[in-house]
């Protein structure tokens, strides 16, 4: 019996080796070019694209509207037809289709409501890695990442090899009821102005610091925490953290907000700056896409990819070789130092 055992010892630990190397293997990280990449199709896979940049940005996702889902469709629907990436709509404004159609939009309906939509077109179906450059500045952020909005809706068209794409955003009234004004606006003559993109948020304009170093920001009308944070490139969290707000992203007109400490007055501009850029397009890239109507807020858009070191994929699997290459030499000395002799 000894010797049978014996006989078989050899085999058994080139057995544990070889699945101790299968079991490194397992382990191995993948590549970063092994990340999914979503084609964008539906509205649907639209909407969860938005909602997971919120999530990643530490926001709550927004809960689909059945008229937003309406008029976003409808808008993707006639650019389609049109071949023009527009928000202008046939028969009056994005606000008076929202009020016509039932839903209860918030804010100053003479201005426009809290709403906003991002639109955009691409030959071949948009491929969501990232944000879309097109939508990387702060107006078009602020329509996906916006604290004061609370419900969200997309469509997509197709017209040939072209796909046309809306998300409209908006706010709903406390009470969930139209708001008195909502009559004389449906009636009243569209404005001259056809922009969705924050078309009613007043830019932000960056406060001096004071003498003690705090700075302290007015919000205006539509101003939300991002395009603050933003603006004064700080971040959200800080801004909550600065004047005991938790996790509230609610900010109202008139409130004054502690942005920064510490600060000094050569730190910072007196207004925001205007930044223009020529967009060049590959084929496969976003065609053409609406200008916002006020200025832009320029910033790095760091926030939605993330990139990872180009040689750590390469270590890893040196790491793992050596690890392979080790378990079998071992495996090998141990079966030569145990076998019989003849």
């Amino acid at each position: 019996m000894k010797t049978t055992l014996r006989a078989f010892a050899p085999l058994r630990l080139f057995v544990f080796c070889f699945a101790l190397c299968l079991s490194l293997l397992a382990l191995f990280p993948q590549s970063a070019s092994a990340r999914p990449q979503a084609n964008i199709t539906s509205p649907s896979q639209l909407i969860d694209a938005v909602n997971s940049l919120r999530l990643a940005n530490g926001l709550a996702p927004l809960p689909v509207h059945p008229i937003l889902m309406q008029t976003a469709q409808s808008q993707a629907d006639y650019m389609a037809a049109t071949g023009n990436v527009t928000h202008a709509r046939p028969g009056g404004t994005y606000t008076q289709q929202l009020l016509s159609l039932g839903f209860p939009l918030a804010g100053d309906l003479s201005a426009g409501g809290f709403r906003s939509e991002n639109i955009l077109n691409t030959y071949g179906p948009l491929v969501w890695d990232a944000v879309p450059g097109a939508w990387q500045d702060a107006e078009h952020m602020n329509t996906m990442l916006s604290g004061n909005f609370t419900h969200i809706g997309a469509g997509v068209s197709q017209s040939g090899d072209s796909y046309y794409y809306a998300v409209d955003t908006a706010a709903a009234t406390s009470s969930g009821q139209q708001q008195e004004s909502a009559a004389a606006v449906m009636t009243s003559a569209p404005s001259g102005s056809s922009s969705g993109i924050s078309e009613f948020m007043v830019p932000v304009t960056v406060s001096t610091p004071n003498p003690d170093g705090t700075v302290i920001h007015k919000v205006q009308y539509g101003q939300s925490l991002w395009s603050i944070a933003i603006a004064y490139g700080t971040t959200i969290k800080s801004i909550q953290s600065l004047n005991g707000m938790g996790g509230d992203q609610t900010v109202y007109q008139g409130q004054e907000l502690l942005v920064m400490t510490g600060a000094t007055q050569a730190a910072l501009p007196t207004s925001a700056p205007t930044v223009e850029a020529t967009l060049t397009f590959a084929p496969t890239q976003i065609q053409e896409s609406t200008p916002a109507s006020e200025p832009a807020i320029a910033f790095t858009p760091t926030l939605f990819a993330e990139e990872e070191p180009a040689n750590e994929g390469g270590s890893s699997r040196m790491i793992v070789i050596v690890l392979i290459v080790a378990a079998f030499v071992g495996a090998g000395m141990a079966v030569w130092l145990i076998r019989e002799p003849e």
